[in-house]
């Protein structure tokens, strides 16, 4: 497989697909009817795909949707 240079890393930051968390369901459920807590937090910044989810508009706002188990990770700084 190829190196990695800063120049190839930075590049690869500035293409991801990401976005802040506004709001979070209770979460779903087990087998059993016990709620499996949410894995993220309002104001987080996650990792996105870059397809999926769901688009509504509220207000003449757009936002996305998506599942718990669709988003790929946090992002820190």
């Amino acid at each position: 497989m190829g190196e990695f240079s800063e120049t190839n890393i930075s590049t690869l930051a500035l293409t991801l697909n990401s976005g802040k968390v506004i709001a979070v369901g209770p979460g779903g459920r087990d087998s059993q009817g016990k709620t499996i807590p949410v894995a993220f937090k309002e104001g987080d910044t996650v990792l996105l795909p870059d397809y999926g989810g769901t688009e509504i508009k509220l207000d003449e706002k757009q936002f996305h949707l998506y599942r718990d188990e669709d988003i790929l990770g946090t992002l820190h700084d």
